[in-house]
């Protein structure tokens, strides 16, 4: 029969794990690609690629966010849910607006999360070293994103 109750206890540190940071830097890179890219290859297509990546990238951290809410102890967190409901629904919305609306509202959407996770790893709700790890991340897609909205 399986155990009805189960301690976990979770050792962590804000420095993140180099697989982690290499699967987070890699993440962002064909948005920061696609920027030069607007000058050598036909612009819509571009932004549509950046926007179904990026759309895609949302969708994971709504995912993940979620994810993590099932180990918080005494259950999800309303903070937890509702970061999980927003990047789902800012993600779904992007694969449904026109590709410039959809850039500003991903940017908006991962630029979010660099103020968002540090205040979550204070509490709990997510890894430590996503506080670090978020605060330049983010940011980095979010300005790609909207550097495409505007050229």
């Amino acid at each position: 029969m399986a155990e009805s109750a189960r301690t976990v206890i979770v050792h962590e540190t804000a420095r993140p794990p180099r697989a982690g940071l290499w699967l987070a830097a890699l993440a962002v890179v064909p948005l920061l690609l696609a920027v030069p890219a607007l000058w050598l290859l036909p612009g819509d297509l571009v932004r549509e690629a950046a926007r179904l990546w990026a759309a895609a990238l949302t969708l994971f951290f709504s995912g993940v966010r979620r994810g993590l809410s099932f180990r918080t102890e005494g259950g999800a967190t309303g903070a937890q849910m509702a970061a999980f409901a927003g990047l789902f629904a800012a993600g779904l919305a992007a694969l449904l607006l026109p590709a410039v609306a959809a850039l500003w509202l991903l940017a908006a959407a991962l630029g979010a999360l660099a103020l968002v996770d540090p205040r979550a790893a204070e509490r709990g709700e997510v890894p430590l070293w996503f506080a670090g790890l978020r605060a330049v991340q983010m940011p980095v897609a979010a300005v790609a994103l909207a550097a495409l909205a505007l050229l």
